[in-house]
């Protein structure tokens, strides 16, 4: 139980962080679409893992490599949602010029 409550909570924290996120974002913003949530998620997870085994000497590649990718798909999903939500907003305000 309490290893599980450890990797939760390594998710959250690694969810929060705002550089795979802003990279996530930007894939997001290449082409929006559902299908790519999963495939942006696995590649700033990746990209997530390469910069942090390249700056710490202590951690192999691989090491935390799954629980990357999940927090990074859920940024992928937020990122989705909020690019969204701010197109919708747009489209709404030319509809009303």
């Amino acid at each position: 139980m309490t290893s599980l409550l450890i990797i939760l909570v390594t998710i959250a924290v690694m969810t929060a962080d705002p550089i795979i996120f802003v990279i996530v974002l930007v894939l997001n913003l290449l082409l929006l679409n559902k299908k790519t949530i999963l495939l942006y998620g696995v590649l700033g997870g990746l990209i997530a893992e390469v910069i942090s085994s390249s700056l710490n000497y202590g951690q192999d590649f691989g090491d935390k490599i799954l629980l990357r990718i999940i927090a990074a798909t859920i940024q992928s999903i937020i990122a989705y949602y909020i690019i969204k939500y701010f197109k919708n907003r747009k489209n709404i305000k030319k509809k009303d010029k």
